[in-house]
């Protein structure tokens, strides 16, 4: 997700990344409407490539600024992106997650998820309250074996976070009315 907002927001060159064209066209509008609400959104500023989908590609490392070659794909963020979300997340009370940083089935491309969930159990040690959402991320979760270690970790994603938002969702609609 982060390079459909990288591309949009900085032009940065993404190389054969996942881009998505659909939702890149809203980009301008959920980051002006996260600024007109005070809401700071925080990027990953350096990332750790791969020539090819495969647990077995040649890794590399770039940043912001020098972009990811035509010929290489982000897989995960790199160290200052994991320090800049651990700093982030360390001044939170309530933390709610849904997605990996990075492809973590590949352990060459599980230290930015690695990182955020060492970060976030550490925040629920400290008595904060940490939510996990969505199928990837429990999966981390119980990966990790960290599950016992959050607050709450849930298999819904775009439902945890729909339910969340305020929307109504059928099946719950259906069962409270019964």
């Amino acid at each position: 997700m982060a390079y459909t907002f990288k591309k949009v927001l900085q032009n940065m060159e993404i190389g054969t990344s996942l881009f998505d064209q659909a939702g890149s066209e809203n980009v301008k509008a959920l980051m002006e409407k996260a600024h007109n609400k005070n809401v700071e959104v925080v990027f990953p500023v350096d990332f750790i490539t791969a020539d090819r989908f495969d647990k077995d590609a040649k890794t590399g490392y770039t940043t912001d600024e020098e972009g990811i070659n035509s010929n290489l794909m982000g897989l995960d963020c790199g160290y200052k992106s994991i320090e800049l979300f651990a700093s982030v997340i360390k001044s939170a009370k309530t933390i709610l997650w849904n997605g990996p940083a990075g492809v973590f089935e590949f352990d060459a491309f599980a230290n930015g998820t690695i990182g955020l969930l060492d970060t976030v159990v550490a925040s629920s040690n400290a008595g904060n309250t940490v939510i996990i959402g969505g199928g990837d991320t429990a999966t981390v979760a119980v990966k990790y074996g960290k599950v016992d270690c959050l607050s709450h970790v849930s298999t819904g994603g775009g439902a945890s976070l729909e339910l969340l938002e305020g929307k109504e969702l059928p099946g719950i609609t259906i069962l409270t009315e019964k």
